[in-house]
């Protein structure tokens, strides 16, 4: 818990939910994190209300882009970028615009040496998933991206790529699917 405030406050970017304190309380031994105060939805539930053009999902990526390119360069990598864990903040103040903030770097893993980390454990959530990391090999930033990927195809098409998440399969199905079978263009 604390790692993640820690890793989190870390990261300087716009695009990034700022930690503005964490600790332990003395009196009951709850740990509690402070963060900016958001206002606005997920990118998940924007998308649960129809998908987005591209128009619209393009500043949106930019901000990913940014939020992981400044976490990447800290050595650090999301690894459970979801739709879920992406916020689109409403602007503050007339005519302003939205951003996008990268939430939960609960799982983020620091890289040794800025290149990959060796996992033990599979850690994440399967559907945005790269292949690597679904077989419990090397972390590194690409495996970010590939999420990045997966997001914004979900966002256009309003549908997740993998075909056996559309179609309700189970968890060793999908892993199956992302293990196994190539991308179609």
């Amino acid at each position: 818990f604390l790692e993640e405030a820690r890793i989190g406050s870390e990261i300087e970017s716009d695009h990034v939910v700022e930690v503005v304190g964490a600790g332990v309380d003395q009196d009951t031994g709850s740990p509690w994190l402070a963060m900016e105060l958001l206002e606005g939805e997920t990118l998940s539930d924007r998308v649960a209300r129809g998908r987005l053009s591209p128009a619209e999902l393009l500043p949106l990526v930019a901000g990913l882009r940014h939020g992981l390119g400044r976490a990447h360069a800290r050595g650090i990598v999301h690894r459970d970028l979801k739709p879920e864990n992406l916020f689109i903040a409403r602007g503050r103040g007339a005519g302003a615009e939205e951003s996008l903030k990268i939430l939960d770097f609960g799982i983020a893993k620091l890289l040794q040496g800025g290149k990959t980390a060796a996992t033990q454990n599979i850690a994440g959530s399967p559907l945005w998933m790269a292949p690597e990391q679904a077989d419990g090999g090397a972390i590194r930033p690409a495996t970010d991206v590939w999420a990045l990927g997966l997001i914004a195809f979900d966002a256009l098409v309003g549908q997740p790529y993998w075909r056996s998440a559309r179609e309700g399969a189970t968890l060793t199905r999908l892993l199956v699917e992302i293990l196994t079978e190539p991308l179609e263009p």
